[in-house]
């Protein structure tokens, strides 16, 4: 019998502490999964081993008063306490364990302009490859779950995670689907909101719904606009966003990022997940692992070492700019100079590309 997957939990120690541990709380015991809670630290230049140790050992005993509350209630609570970068640290974590879900803060819409822009939380729910609850509030405990669906593969996959939370929260589920009107919506005829219900009855006919109480709504407007404004009054959020590809983690969509920018409630982000990921998520995590370690040498002026690390990273990653700039870092720093200029000149090739293809996009 393999151990249930657990569900990671983000812990920044800061004014969202409270409302992530009692999602975490709410997750553990109504999923029946065990609890790992991660906090990072920010590495410190010249920092001994001995002084990090000491850092970390601190950090721990801040955290575990915290918890208490878990493991009164019953929950399994594991921590780990590292130096490390935030985002990095959760979703290696994440992948490490093989981990249900990821809980992360998520601020609150009144107080940002664009959502968490830079953010542990943006990063983390742009870059998983499992399921990321965004808190936003107290846990969905007597409000209803809303999951939005066009229809598509992805929205299949949220609306089996609805129903799942729905159950889980024993509250109802409501499901909406926006037909697309970029203006005045009274043009579109009834027979489309009439075919997008039958459409949208013969999903739901497809799960099993006994006992859940079930409302559907067609509408007619903006999707990301109708979306958020549903949120007002519901306790959870799902939405199946575009499918995860470690090449291309950011891509999440549009109506997912508005939705994730500006809903008022917890967010559960899905995103469907090709069966190749394993293998290819795996490369993609041993060159960020290589990136990492070559950077941090680099940081300590380990030249030297670093560069076998980050040229064969800059091999397995001929368009990352990123990496191609610190390749030509390391190759300035043990005197190769012009090679340095040609793996500059590189990078600056590939960013502008990128800004190229942004405009004319």
């Amino acid at each position: 019998m393999t151990d249930p997957r657990p569900v990671i939990v983000a812990l920044p120690l800061d004014q969202e502490t409270d409302d992530i541990l009692a999602a975490a709380t709410q997750l553990g015991l109504r999923l029946a999964r065990p609890i790992s809670v991660v906090h990072a630290l920010e590495r410190r230049r010249l920092e001994g081993e001995a002084a990090e140790a000491s850092r970390v050992a601190e950090t721990k005993e801040l955290v575990e008063p915290r918890l208490a509350p878990l493991r009164d209630a019953g929950l399994d609570v594991r921590v780990e306490v590292a130096v490390r970068r935030p985002a990095e640290l959760v979703l290696e974590t994440a992948q490490r364990v093989g981990a249900e879900l990821i809980v992360t803060g998520g601020g609150r819409p009144a107080t940002i302009r664009r959502w968490l822009v830079g953010s542990v939380a943006e990063a983390v729910v742009r870059r998983a490859s499992v399921p990321v609850w965004v808190v936003r509030g107290a846990p969905p405990v007597g409000q209803p779950v809303l999951c939005p669906i066009d229809l598509s593969p992805r929205s299949r996959l949220g609306l089996a995670s609805g129903i799942r939370m729905a159950r889980a929260f024993g509250v109802p589920l409501r499901v909406m689907t926006v037909i697309p009107s970029e203006g005045d919506p009274a043009p579109v005829a009834e027979q489309d909101e009439a075919s997008t219900r039958e459409q949208v009855d013969a999903l739901l006919a497809e799960h099993d719904l006994e006992g859940l109480d079930v409302a559907v709504s067609v509408v007619v407007g903006v999707p990301a606009e109708r979306i958020v404004d549903a949120t007002a009054d519901v306790g959870l959020l799902v939405v199946g966003s575009r499918g995860f590809d470690p090449l291309i983690p950011d891509w999440l969509g549009p109506v997912t990022s508005r939705a994730l920018q500006h809903s008022r409630c917890n967010t559960l982000a899905i995103r469907e997940v090709d069966q190749d990921l394993g293998r290819r998520e795996r490369a993609i995590s041993t060159l960020a692992h290589d990136y990492r370690v070559a950077r941090e040498l680099l940081d300590d002026d380990r030249a030297e070492e670093a560069l076998p690390l980050i040229e064969s990273a800059a091999e397995r990653a001929p368009a990352n700019a990123t990496i191609q700039e610190a390749f030509a870092i390391a190759l300035d720093r043990v005197g190769r100079r012009v090679e340095a200029r040609g793996r500059h000149e590189i990078a600056a090739m590939i960013r502008e590309r990128i800004r190229s293809d942004v405009s004319s996009g």
